[in-house]
């Protein structure tokens, strides 16, 4: 499987995971030492990004990615997405077009996000 394959099969599972709420997919994607700048410019990590999943502080209805792009480095890929979501933050209801960066490392045979950035898109 080349790198492409893996990242895309990757991304495909966390897609799946944010929608359903899946800790335990989502604990085998995010790197422990995972950090995020979210739309409000703070810093998450990986133990606050689940905990929103968890407490049903974030739930995500739909998520469509319009745009994919890809930078490949050894053993890291660069994902920059335009998602198109809907859901619910903090029991408000929200939709909007983001911008993702993921930064995927291959650690040992497992790809992992160690990096993120979301901000408002066009």
């Amino acid at each position: 499987m080349t790198q492409l394959e893996h990242v895309q099969q990757v991304e495909g599972r966390l897609l799946k995971a944010m929608l359903n709420d899946d800790l335990s997919e989502l604990d085998k994607l995010l790197a422990d030492d995972l950090l995020v700048t979210a739309p409000d410019g703070l810093l998450v990590g990986k133990a606050a990004d689940m905990e929103a999943h968890r407490n049903g502080e974030i739930r995500i209805d739909s998520m469509k990615a319009p745009e994919t792009d890809y930078r490949f480095l050894p053993d890291v890929t660069i994902v920059f997405v335009l998602m198109e979501i809907t859901g619910r933050f903090q029991g408000q209801k929200f939709e909007g077009r983001y911008r993702y960066t993921r930064v995927w490392q291959n650690r040992n045979g497992n790809w992992q996000i160690v990096a993120a950035h979301i901000s408002l898109g066009q």
